[in-house]
């Protein structure tokens, strides 16, 4: 699954933040954050042994990301 923020304000437009997350073979949850503005790069990765601690972790960098002018562009199927 994927969360994709986008900024389309002033200096920053096109600006992208993209957040995948899952689980592994292991159970262990991980996310994958990737920023760019045409393609993106890896910059974080993290492991958690729990689901609360995904919410958590998506619920505090979303919120940066919001304060920032990005806008949740993800489509929902």
């Amino acid at each position: 699954m994927q969360i994709r923020l986008e900024n389309r304000t002033g200096k920053r437009s096109g600006r992208f933040v993209v957040y995948e997350y899952g689980t592994d073979l292991f159970g262990y949850v991980y996310v994958d954050k990737f920023l760019g503005r045409d393609r993106g790069k890896m910059v974080s990765r993290w492991l958690m042994q729990d689901v609360g601690s995904l919410v958590r972790l998506l619920d505090h960098e979303i919120y940066k990301r919001e304060t920032e002018n990005y806008e949740n562009v993800t489509i929902a199927v």
